[in-house]
């Protein structure tokens, strides 16, 4: 089964999908880092990103697993 992929608005016009909503296919160790660089995102831009993996908050380098729904949120930090 796919992991599930939702975009936060300002970032869908810098995936390479262009896409709200995407797919990608699971397989043993991936990571959300892993999803984030294969859209053309770079590791600076993965330090402002939130990782959101089935309605909980997780980081980059969690594991994903079958089905999951993972989600990138922009990480909006103020003073």
């Amino acid at each position: 089964m796919p992991v599930s992929v939702a975009w936060f608005p300002t970032l869908v016009k810098r995936t390479r999908s262009k896409q709200p909503h995407t797919t990608v296919d699971w397989r043993d160790g991936l990571t959300p880092r892993e999803v984030f660089l294969a859209e053309g995102f770079s590791e600076a831009d993965a330090e402002a990103v939130l990782v959101i993996i089935n309605d909980a908050q997780a980081g980059l380098t969690t594991p994903l697993h079958d089905g999951d729904r993972l989600e990138f949120m922009v990480s909006i930090q103020g003073g």
